[in-house]
């Protein structure tokens, strides 16, 4: 399949995993320079935690290995990244359901596949906070209390090894923000 010129195609969102945490740091705008040199277009970036946008040819598994690559190659650290589809990422948000709660807050964790959200899910079931399935089967919403996202179970669960490898969470507001610069 060949490659068409780069401001053709669909409208995809990229969430890099483990980014600017744990000693890897990646410039915006370093990460823009790198995506520039793919065959992509329209790139921009949001916030300082590793999300970008941008328009291709390519099918997303080819994109997801084309960024994996140039960023393995030039910051030396193994890469994993999501690329979610505009229409996608649009299900996937408007799926997650409304929380009245001012004390928590809303997050979307993205999954590498399908099969990687259902194994999370049947491993979450019983620790008293049960992750939402969202649309397309590849994320999940969940509502911590403000302030201890990182110490609640689901949060403990999604940073072992075996679920942090195949996945990356972003504050709803933030998935809200990618989605606007892909309109």
């Amino acid at each position: 399949m060949g490659e068409h010129a780069p401001g053709t195609g669909r409208r995809y969102a990229i969430f890099l995993r483990g980014v600017n945490v744990g000693g890897v740091t990646i410039r915006m705008a370093d990460l823009r320079e790198l995506l520039a040199g793919l065959p992509v277009g329209d790139v921009a970036t949001v916030l300082a935690s590793g999300n970008a946008t941008c328009s291709s040819a390519l099918a997303a598994e080819q994109l997801t290995g084309r960024v994996e690559e140039a960023l393995r190659a030039r910051f030396g650290y193994p890469a994993r990244v999501i690329v979610v589809e505009r229409a996608e990422l649009a299900g996937i948000a408007a799926s997650v359901p409304e929380q009245g709660n001012a004390d928590t807050h809303t997050y979307v964790t993205l999954f590498t596949g399908p099969d990687e959200q259902s194994a999370f899910v049947d491993e979450a079931r019983g620790l008293g906070e049960e992750p939402v399935a969202l649309t397309g089967g590849t994320a999940i919403a969940w509502f911590p209390p403000k302030g201890r996202s990182t110490d609640v179970p689901l949060a403990k669960l999604l940073a072992r090894t075996r679920h942090a490898a195949n996945s990356t969470t972003r504050n709803l507001n933030t998935v809200d923000k990618v989605l606007r610069l892909l309109a």
